[in-house]
């Protein structure tokens, strides 16, 4: 972990995640803005700065272990916040299906309960309460002790090393979770592949890796996956009728299993071993554009 003055990529990094939590601070603290959206693009930055945290060797990892167990105390604030929207939203695009006309009564019903979940969650965590002030003064201290984060040194083999690392990890459990549809091991794979996607992204933003747009999708698609499996199990509390509460989780669990078999085609497409260097290389490299544009 010696410095290497000529890689600038520890600085780069650096700064993403200052920025990072900045945007989460300045969403937080605004309390005429749209709650759940500041809620919702404050937990995508920090998981953002976690993912990039780990663009590193076990010895950094190791020094950073202090700022990332801050992080995930804040990603778990925001975390029961953000599902109460996601259910709602995970639930409004089954009412958009025209496939799903007969339904929308069902789906209407099923809706207005989880609107009321949802408000009771922020009930419990008020912006002008004391677990909101803490919230906002964790972000503050992050911000604060930025410049002490042990990220002097990190280079662009390392980074590389960890995204190889990081792809093996999510090949692993793109094999492990293939054809079966258990909603907790498929929410643990879809987190490596999250990961991935977010270490590449900021690769791609410090041009060191081609853009891969298929892993984009085949992430959004796992948190789409993830969303009806939320739904699908608050389903008992929300006090509904006990056929309409049979009726939606057997749609629910079906519309989940189908997304399930769509999203391990995709994966088996992308997180194969032979294909890794078309993530990994560098942006003008002939070859890994080549290999992407047999993935579609």
């Amino acid at each position: 972990m010696a410095p290497d003055d000529a890689a600038p990529l520890a600085e780069f990094v650096r700064n993403a995640c200052r920025r990072e939590l900045e945007v989460a601070l300045a969403l937080l603290s605004d309390v005429d803005g749209d709650r759940d959206e500041a809620v919702h693009q404050s937990r995508k930055s920090v998981r953002r700065v976690r993912a990039w945290l780990r663009l590193g060797d076990r010895y950094r990892r190791r020094a950073l272990a202090q700022v990332d167990a801050r992080l995930r105390q804040l990603r778990r604030t925001l975390g029961p916040l953000r599902d109460g929207a996601s259910r709602v939203e995970a639930l409004d695009r089954l009412r958009k299906r025209r496939d799903l006309v007969r339904m929308r009564g069902v789906l209407n019903m099923a809706r207005a309960r989880l609107i009321e979940d949802r408000e009771r969650r922020w009930s419990r965590r008020p912006r002008h309460g004391g677990a909101w002030r803490r919230l906002l003064q964790g972000l503050a201290e992050l911000l604060a002790s930025i410049e002490q984060w042990p990220l002097q040194g990190l280079n662009e083999p390392e980074a590389r090393r960890a995204l190889r690392r990081q792809f093996r990890r999510a090949s692993t459990g793109r094999r492990q979770c293939a054809g079966r549809t258990g909603a907790i091991q498929r929410h643990s794979w879809r987190g490596l592949v999250r990961i991935l996607l977010l270490q590449s992204q900021l690769l791609e933003q410090a041009g060191l890796l081609a853009a891969d747009p298929a892993l984009k999708r085949l992430a959004q698609s796992l948190g789409n996956e993830n969303d009806l499996a939320l739904v699908s199990r608050v389903l008992g509390p929300l006090g509904l009728p006990d056929s309409t509460r049979q009726t939606l989780r057997a749609l629910v669990q079906k519309q989940r299993r189908e997304l399930a078999r769509r999203n391990d085609r995709r994966a088996a497409l992308l997180l194969r071993p032979q294909l890794a260097p078309a993530l990994y290389a560098t942006a003008d490299d002939p070859v890994a554009v080549g290999m992407r544009s047999t993935r579609g």
